[in-house]
């Protein structure tokens, strides 16, 4: 047995990677229910193989690397400085230089994600070679700058560079409220994971030290792995039912099929033939899951029944169902108020489970809400449009869906003058609008502020792009009752209000004590948001507007605390993350409970409603005023949808009582649940119910393909 730093180094991170595909390995063949014995077989290789491979890859790297280091390291210095803290500075700026290459072909050189993906894969190997001899020089420089300071210059830079970059790694999680939201737990509990079982093995290897016979089998198991990652790719499209396992119980699979895919994508339209691409003529950029189809063609656009006919049947949606009387002009009556005060309140994150009219019970924390709710019409199955604040938002503002929006093509865009806006609606019926938001995006350089007369940025001042760590709600209710005491009554007033504290990161606060656990904590700012909205509805009730004021409340979307693999929002378009509260309240609507499924889209034709306009076509959603007289009025099929973009996969919902489907364009998946005894998603139906599967597939492509109006964004120039 042979003591070897390279040796040790290849069997440690190799080792990781063997350990970690196969506690995947064996966790997918035991949760693949569903699926025969030899199926399950070679999900358990689909699993192992990749983790084998880039185990074997990256310790044959890092033992490369670790030889030429160690042979570089036996020159020793004639002068006896010692050369440790040169290395140190040298490793770490030889980093940089490795850094530097890599980011310049990925957004200097290259332009498309094909291209950047396919540079970066040809440029690594070459960009660690020049690293390694940057390191190489600069350390004889740091040698040579030692002598003359007597050891004091490497070490001086180095504690200066690893302060720096601790200060920089401080800032930037300190300013990106949202990175913990896009990564999720999942990814940094893998890496720790990996990082600490190879530090073990490698550690235990150098130790007992390793034969030569023991590498080279550890080397032919990683090409056995190539063998079945090679298989993974060619044939994992052959067997429907396998990809969806492979992708649900692999967490680490999406993101790597996601980077593997532009490899393969032949015609450059985002979408390979193979790895889960579903692309039906990777030779045809305009084909692709989830394009436009076009009827009569003869081409199957959307990779989907093939070739549209055209002669589907219209879908004919629910006529509204008669409005109450509005109430007369001298107050008599039991309808609707004339020209009412309307306040719509948006809170930020707000599970529709954590309600306690909805059946929460773990804590008091909505007594407020649930008052409110109780003496009006409160909606058990409402569903947002996205799992994000970016496109929940203006989706609501514009009354349109957010790939309907006009819009710059950003991360998080800025819509554009041209969409009409509920603000802009309002003031056009001569109402004064007032808006109050708690986050940056709501900036007017996102668009938003369209149509508001006083738009309060207090909270945005005060704490701009750190809202996430601040406690915002009392702020919020005190510009809200700074302004309506100064509203003239007689004057009707449409307040938006947007209360941001249920929004990670969670902080407890004065008066309550739930618990420590990110759930009990979450309870706790609900709680908190409660209290500040019962003060203003409080104070509007004791106020000369009580008498003639609406209350439309929801949240943009909801939260997830690990029921699907993921926590906070923005990854998926389960329920965890979609399924909010939605409440509609005030003088002549009655109290109700309403099990029809309905969504954040109806709020603009509700508002317009209160209001008293007509009926306008150009709002995609229905005014939820039908639920007045009838709770089991008809309502026509809930969609809701993710727009794929750097950091999220293309997802579709469709929700058609008492079933909901939900499509993964990007790996052409799909996931079907019966919401009335699944309310949490756990059993997906796609094999089970092979009928409701294709009547909801094909409902919800011909919504995507003959319904909706989607902008293009691409080429805009503007933007925030």
């Amino acid at each position: 047995m042979t003591r070897s730093l390279p040796r040790a180094l290849f069997f440690g991170l190799f080792g990781a990677g063997l350990a970690l595909g196969l506690v995947k390995a064996v966790a997918l063949a035991v949760q693949a229910d569903g699926l025969p014995v030899t199926a399950r077989a070679l999900g358990a290789l689909y699993a192992l193989s990749p983790y084998v491979v880039a185990g074997g890859l990256l310790g044959g790297v890092v033992a490369l690397l670790a030889g030429v280091w160690a042979r570089a390291r036996r020159v020793t210095d004639p002068d006896g400085i010692s050369s440790r803290y040169a290395d140190a500075a040298a490793a770490l700026l030889a980093s940089g230089v490795f850094l530097v290459i890599e980011l310049a072909v990925v957004w200097i050189a290259l332009g498309s994600e094909e291209g950047r993906a396919g540079g970066l894969a040809l440029v690594t190997p070459v960009a660690a070679i020049v690293a390694l001899y940057a390191w190489a020089v600069l350390r004889d420089r740091l040698l040579a700058l030692d002598r003359r300071t007597g050891g004091r210059a490497s070490l001086a830079l180095l504690l200066a560079m690893v302060v720096g970059g601790a200060g920089a790694v401080v800032i930037a999680l300190r300013d990106s409220e949202g990175l913990e939201q896009t990564l999720g737990r999942w990814p940094p509990m893998f890496a720790g994971s990996f990082i600490f079982l190879a530090a073990i093995l490698a550690a235990l290897a150098w130790r007992v030290g390793l034969s030569g016979r023991s590498v080279r089998a550890a080397a032919a198991l990683a090409l056995a792995g190539v063998v079945g990652t090679g298989d993974l790719v060619v044939h994992l499209d052959r067997d429907p039912q396998l990809m969806q396992v492979v992708l649900e119980q692999g967490l680490a699979f999406p993101p790597l099929l996601r980077a593997a895919q532009p490899f393969f994508d032949q015609d450059g339209d985002g979408f390979a033939s193979v790895l889960g691409g579903g692309d039906c003529d990777d030779d045809d950029p305009r084909v692709y899951p989830g394009a436009r189809e076009i009827p009569r063609n003869g081409v199957d656009d959307d990779c989907f029944g093939g070739d549209s006919p055209g002669r589907r049947p219209r879908v004919v949606e629910a006529e509204p169902a008669p409005r109450r009387p509005r109430r007369a002009a001298d107050g008599a009556g039991a309808g609707l108020v004339e020209r009412p005060n309307v306040i719509l309140i948006t809170i930020d994150t707000l599970r529709a489970d954590h309600m306690g009219y909805a059946g929460y019970t773990a804590h008091p924390i909505t007594p407020h809400l649930d008052a409110l709710a109780r003496s009006g019409l409160r909606f058990l199955w409402a569903f947002s449009q996205g799992a994000q604040t970016k496109q929940s938002m203006p989706s609501i503002f514009v009354g349109r869906y957010f790939s309907e929006v006009v819009r710059t093509p950003h991360h998080w865009a800025t819509t554009l003058p041209e969409a009409v806006t509920i603000a802009e609606r309002f003031k056009a019926a001569g109402y004064r609008t007032i808006g109050v938001p708690a986050h940056n995006f709501f900036r007017p350089n996102y668009g938003l502020n369209q149509g508001f007369e006083t738009y309060d940025l207090a909270v945005i001042e005060e704490y701009g792009t750190r809202t996430a760590y601040g406690v915002t709600g009392r702020i919020v209710t005190n510009r809200a009752l700074h302004h309506l005491k100064r509203q003239k009554p007689g004057e009707p007033f449409f307040l938006w209000l947007h209360f941001f504290d249920p929004h990670h990161f969670y902080k407890d606060h004065d008066g309550v004590d739930f618990g420590t656990t990110d759930l009990e904590r979450y309870a706790e700012e609900v709680w908190y948001t409660d209290q500040q909205i019962g003060k203003l509805v409080d104070w509007v009730k004791a106020s000369p507007f009580g008498e003639n004021t609406y209350w439309v409340i929801h949240a943009d979307h909801a939260e997830a605390f690990g029921e699907h693999g993921y926590t906070y929002h923005g990854q998926t378009l389960n329920n965890d993350q979609i399924h909010v509260p939605l409440l509609v309240a005030g003088p002549g609507i009655p109290e109700r409970e309403v099990a029809v499924p309905v969504s954040n889209l109806d709020i603009a034709p509700t508002l317009m409603d209160l209001q008293g306009a007509d009926p306008d076509p150009e709002l995609r959603g229905v005014s939820l005023l039908r639920f007045i007289d009838d709770p089991e009025a008809p309502h026509p099929p809930v969609f809701s949808e993710m727009v794929t973009d750097e950091s999220h996969s293309d997802r579709r919902v469709i929700v058609d009582w008492p079933y909901k489907l939900q499509y993964g364009i990007t790996f052409n998946t799909y996931w079907l649940y019966n919401l009335s005894k699944d309310p949490t998603e756990q059993k997906n139906l796609a094999q089970e119910e092979p009928e409701v599967l294709d009547r909801l597939q094909r409902r919800l492509r011909q919504w995507m393909s003959e319904e909706l109006e989607v902008y293009d964004p691409v080429g805009d120039p503007g933007g925030p």
